[in-house]
């Protein structure tokens, strides 16, 4: 006799098993007899099992173009707009002379910059 493998561990298809049968047993405690309700459950849990992961599977197959990127067609081209590279420090030309002293300049600067505060709030 060959191994049944199911793709999910033994304990978790049993427990999703007693799961269903327990609510088919809530279910059918007002409309049926007790000497049928726990056959029903035992047999129903199964079906019911199946039937929701049929519902699942059905639904994932309809929801999932949704979830698929674009496709571009092949003869659209994006725009050819260019965009000035921002610099985040001092720019140096190749050609600076030596000399220049390391100290920062007092002058401001025209463009801002992000600083970092070494407080945290509370």
């Amino acid at each position: 006799m060959g191994v049944l493998d199911l793709g999910f561990p033994l304990w978790l298809v049993i427990s999703v098993l007693v799961v269903f049968a327990l609510l088919l047993y809530y279910l059918l405690r007002g409309r049926v007899s007790e000497v049928l309700r726990v056959p029903l459950a035992i047999v129903l849990a199964p079906v019911c099992t199946v039937a929701a992961v049929a519902v699942a599977v059905v639904l994932s197959a309809l929801l999932s173009p949704f979830y698929d990127p674009p496709t571009d067609p092949a003869g659209r081209q994006p725009p050819a707009t260019t965009m000035p590279l921002e610099t985040t420090g001092p720019t140096t030309s190749p050609t600076a002379s030596p000399t220049t002293s390391p100290t920062a300049s007092p002058t401001a600067s025209p463009t801002a910059s992000p600083s970092a505060s070494a407080t945290a709030s509370p």
